[in-house]
């Protein structure tokens, strides 16, 4: 929809006004993605279109998609690495076309609604010449699983967690994430900034509208630590 673009666009260079901030575009609930939330060869073109309407945009880094989701075993890692590889590949066609920008791109981990990283360790993604790739974790797990998923991955692999908050896992255990990860260098994003797509990190003020002077308040069990945790001095611990 050429109108829901110009939108995405505006907003998109609306940030980019913003010193020291990225956004991370990325296909969520798309009609292009299997019912496993992969992405397919619909999604190639979408991303096309995209990258052509913001490749002039330095501040955006590109996510192919949400979350890839079952493949327990990782039986399917291989399949997933493909789709992903598709789409970079496609995304850095439209980047040379325009010259030597070349976006940050963030692949989703090929298990369990993106969580696991392995498979990337050996087998980094190699389109475009694997340059500025990002391996992108959700990690909404206890913190015994850390080290499988993406502290043992992100000692060869650069990791971004995209994702995480008590869902599957404790208040503590996000908490020793955040520690861990900013230890490593890694930037972090929690789920949500949103009165009502727990876990929340707003207070839902019945009445207080939606957008324009909407009352934004972080909720006590989950708001406050993230908003206490970007209030400190940033790595001074």
């Amino acid at each position: 929809d050429a109108g829901y673009l110009e939108d995405v666009v505006e907003i998109v260079q609306y940030i980019g006004t913003k010193p020291d901030v990225y956004v991370l575009v990325s296909l969520w609930i798309h009609p292009s993605l299997d019912d496993m939330g992969w992405p397919t060869e619909a999604t190639i073109p979408v991303w096309e279109a995209l990258t052509e309407a913001l490749v002039d945009q330095p501040h955006v880094m590109f996510g192919v998609c949400n979350e890839p989701q079952s493949n327990f075993d990782g039986a399917l890692d291989a399949d997933v690495w493909q789709r992903m590889s598709a789409v970079v590949e496609a995304i850095r066609a439209v980047e040379a076309s325009h010259g030597d920008e070349r976006h940050i791109i963030t692949v989703q981990g090929t298990r369990a609604w993106a969580r696991h990283l392995g498979y990337y360790v050996d087998h980094p993604i190699t389109a475009g010449g694997g340059v500025n790739i990002a391996y992108e974790t959700h990690s909404y797990m206890p913190a015994s699983d850390f080290e499988a998923n993406w502290i043992g991955p992100s000692a060869t692999l650069p990791v971004i967690i995209g994702e995480f908050g008590p869902f599957e896992m404790t208040v503590d255990d996000t908490e020793v994430m955040m520690d861990e990860a900013e230890s490593r260098d890694i930037p972090w994003l929690a789920w949500t900034f949103h009165q009502r797509c727990p876990p929340n990190l707003i207070v839902d003020h019945a009445g207080s509208g939606c957008g324009f002077d909407m009352e934004l308040t972080p909720t006590s069990d989950w708001g406050v630590v993230i908003e206490d945790r970007l209030a400190e001095p940033w790595r001074t611990r």
